[in-house]
C-alpha cells in the first residue's frame, strides 16, 4: 500500500534510526550469510572498478581531470595509483564502478548501490586506516539506508526521471564515511542530512546517449564522502533530512511505502536483497540476454533466424532500449545490442562487448530486434519473452520470470569468483587478482583495509586491456 509521507507519523525520527544502527553495528553482530554477502559485494565492486579503469570512456575522462587538479594525497584512484583527496578518489572510482554496467542491483529499488558505496568505503579507509571488519559492518549499514529508501520511493521516484543510484546511494556513502571516520550517532545523522541536501541525478542520457551515465554515481560517491568528512569536522546537517516536511522523501516522490523503510529494521538486512549482474548490460536487458544465450547454446544459428521479438515491461523498454549505439557504453545499455551479441557469440561479458562492438554484423543484427511492451509484466517487471521466427516457418520461444543473479535465482560462488577473475583480469595479471580476491573474501582479518586499493594499480600506472 502506498502511504503518503505527510500522513505517515511512523517515520518520525527515521534519519536518527539509520544513524543509530550505523553507529552501533559491529561485524560480530552480523549473521554469517550477511558477512559473506557483504564481502562478495565488495569484491564485485572492486573488480568492476579495475576493469573500468581501462575501458570506461567517462571514468577515464573524469580521472584525467582529477589528475590535473591533484591535491592532498589521501586516497588511491583505482588502476592509476594517483593519491588525491578522498572525495576526489571516490568520484573517479564511483564513475568506474558504474562505468561497465556490471554493478550490483536491487530490483524494486532500481538502485545499483555498490558503484557508490564501495568506492566511498575504500577512499575513507585509506584515510582512517579502518579495520577490515569495521569496513564490512559500515558497508552493511550503508546498504541498509540506500536499499530501504530506494525501495520505499520507487517506482514513483523513477517516473519523475531520477536516477536512484545517484540520488539515494550517496546517503549510504555518507553513512559509511562518517562511521569509518569515527563519528557517533549524532555525527552520522549530520552526515545523512548533508548528503541528502546534495542529492541529484536525472536520466536524460536515456533520450540522448552520451558520456554522462557514470557521472552521477561518481558524483554521488564524492558527495557522500564529502558529507561524512564535513560531519567528522563538526559541520552540522539536518538530522530530520529524510522525514521532515522539507525533507528528502517529500521532495523526491509523491508517495512512500513506510513498510519498506520499517519492516525488519535492525534484524533483517537489506543487503541480502541485492543481486549480481552476470552480463555487462543494463539490468533490464539481462532477462532477454539470458534467453538469447539459451538459443545460442541450443545451436540456433544466425542464418536460420528471420525475426527476433522481445517482450518486456514498459519501464524495461524505457530504460534499456538504445539503438543505434553510438558508443560502447550505449551498446552495454541496449537490449537490442545485448540480444544480438548473445545470439551471435553466446557471451555478454566485457570482453564480448569490447570485441562485438567493433563487429558491424552485430549492429546489423541488433537493428532487427523488435521490443514490445507486455502489460502483464506490470510497470517495471523484469520478466522477458524472446521469440525467434525461423526461416523454415518455425517459431521458438523462451521465457524468464527474473534474470539470473537475483537472490532467488542466484549465481553460484564459483560463478561470482569467475566473474571477478575475468573482469579484473582484463587489466591485472592472474597472481594479482587472485591475491585481491583472497584478501577481500577474508577482509575481516585485515588490520588496515586501506591497503587494498594499492593492489589495484596497473603496471606502470597505465590501465589497459591485456591480451585475450
Amino acid at each position: 500500500m502506498n502511504e503518503h509521507i505527510r500522513d505517515t507519523a511512523d517515520l518520525q525520527g527515521l534519519t536518527r534510526r539509520f544513524a543509530k544502527l550505523a553507529a552501533n553495528l559491529r561485524y560480530q553482530d552480523l549473521p554469517a550469510p550477511v558477512q559473506q554477502k557483504a564481502k562478495l559485494i565488495i569484491r564485485d565492486g572492486v573488480g568492476n572498478q579495475i576493469a573500468a579503469s581501462a575501458i570506461s570512456e567517462a571514468a577515464i575522462a573524469i580521472t584525467q581531470l582529477v589528475q590535473e587538479w591533484g591535491g592532498k594525497p589521501e586516497s588511491t584512484i583505482v588502476g592509476y595509483g594517483d593519491k588525491v583527496p578522498a572525495p576526489l578518489a571516490a568520484f573517479c572510482n564511483g564513475a568506474m564502478g558504474h562505468g561497465v554496467e556490471l554493478d550490483d542491483a536491487h530490483g524494486s529499488g532500481l538502485i545499483k548501490a555498490g558503484s557508490v558505496l564501495i568506492p566511498a568505503a575504500f577512499a575513507t579507509a585509506e584515510v582512517s586506516h579502518a579495520k577490515g571488519e569495521d569496513l564490512v559492518a559500515a558497508v552493511v549499514a550503508g546498504y541498509e539506508i540506500a536499499i530501504r529508501v530506494a525501495k520505499a520511493i520507487n517506482p514513483g521516484h523513477r517516473h519523475r526521471g531520477y536516477h536512484t543510484t545517484s540520488t539515494v546511494s550517496l546517503m549510504g556513502a555518507a553513512v559509511i564515511t562518517a562511521r569509518l571516520l569515527g563519528c557517533d550517532e549524532e555525527g552520522i545523522a549530520n552526515a545523512i542530512g548533508l548528503a541528502a541536501m546534495q542529492s541529484s541525478g536525472i536520466q536524460s542520457y536515456l533520450d540522448d546517449p552520451c558520456m554522462a551515465k557514470p557521472f552521477g554515481p561518481g558524483k554521488g560517491a564524492f558527495n557522500g564522502v564529502l558529507a561524512g568528512v564535513m560531519a567528522r569536522r563538526g559541520f552540522t546537517g539536518p538530522k530530520k533530512a529524510l522525514e521532515s516536511k522539507e525533507g528528502f522523501l517529500n521532495a523526491f516522490t509523491d508517495s512512500v511505502r513506510a513498510s519498506d523503510l520499517l519492516d525488519g529494521f535492525g534484524t533483517e538486512f537489506a543487503i541480502m536483497e541485492v543481486g549480481f549482474k552476470p552480463h555487462a548490460a543494463c539490468r533490464y536487458a539481462h532477462g532477454p540476454i539470458d534467453l538469447a544465450q539459451l538459443f545460442h547454446d541450443e545451436g540456433i544459428t544466425l542464418d536460420e533466424i528471420d525475426t527476433i521479438t522481445v517482450k518486456m515491461s514498459g519501464l524495461a523498454i524505457r530504460q534499456a532500449s538504445k539503438f543505434p549505439c553510438p558508443s560502447l557504453n550505449a551498446a552495454m545499455g541496449s537490449t537490442q545490442f545485448g540480444v544480438a551479441l548473445a545470439l551471435a557469440r553466446g557471451g555478454n561479458g566485457l570482453r564480448d562487448y569490447w570485441d562485438g562492438y567493433a563487429d558491424q554484423s552485430i549492429h546489423d543484427l541488433a537493428a532487427r530486434v523488435v521490443l514490445e511492451a507486455e502489460p502483464d509484466f506490470g510497470v517495471g517487471g523484469r520478466q522477458a519473452v524472446v521469440t525467434l521466427g525461423l526461416k523454415d516457418g518455425r517459431s521458438l520461444v523462451h521465457r524468464s520470470d527474473e534474470p539470473r543473479g537475483e537472490p532467488t535465482n542466484p549465481l553460484t560462488a564459483e560463478e561470482l569468483e569467475r566473474k571477478f577473475l575475468t573482469t579484473a583480469g582484463l587489466v591485472l595479471d592472474e597472481d594479482r587478482i587472485a591475491e585481491i580476491s583472497r584478501r577481500l573474501m577474508a577482509l575481516e582479518t585485515e588490520s588496515d583495509a586501506g591497503v587494498i586499493p594499492a593492489l589495484t594499480v596497473a603496471p606502470d600506472r597505465k590501465p589497459a586491456l591485456r591480451a585475450a
